[in-house]
């Protein structure tokens, strides 16, 4: 790390990736991660490195789902380019009976310098989503 970002750096990317997961568009989700991204959320099997990869899990999550987040706190994580973001989402299956639940968690997320996430490592409640997993 060369240098310390501003809170107000490394809280506007994370806005500007959630901002692109709330949009559905995959391009502008893709735009907002490093090429050496490392991504993991409990649905992903593990962690996935890469932009290429990152794109092939995200794909495949958009056919199925759409989220809409909120941010409820954010928190710079003291002496690196990170923060925890703590979030809502409403979630409902893109093809179904359209079923809306409200789940909640946090993402602990590595800024570099360009602005772009280099992690993001996701922890969500899922039990609400069992009410969705037979959609």
């Amino acid at each position: 790390m060369d240098r310390l970002l501003e809170d107000r750096e490394i809280f506007d990317a994370t806005r500007r990736c959630i901002d692109a997961w709330n949009s559905l568009d995959l391009e502008a989700v893709l735009a907002t991660y490093s090429e050496d991204v490392i991504y993991q959320d409990p649905g992903s099997g593990g962690r996935v490195v890469g932009k290429e990869r990152v794109r092939r899990y995200v794909r495949r999550f958009l056919e199925v789902w759409e989220m809409k987040f909120r941010v409820t706190e954010d928190r710079r994580i003291a002496g690196s380019n990170a923060q925890v973001c703590l979030w809502e989402a409403e979630v409902r299956r893109r093809i179904g009976a359209g079923v809306v639940v409200t789940t909640s968690g946090m993402d602990i997320i590595h800024v570099n310098e360009a602005g772009e996430l280099s992690r993001d490592e996701v922890y969500t409640d899922r039990v609400p989503l069992m009410q969705l997993a037979d959609g």
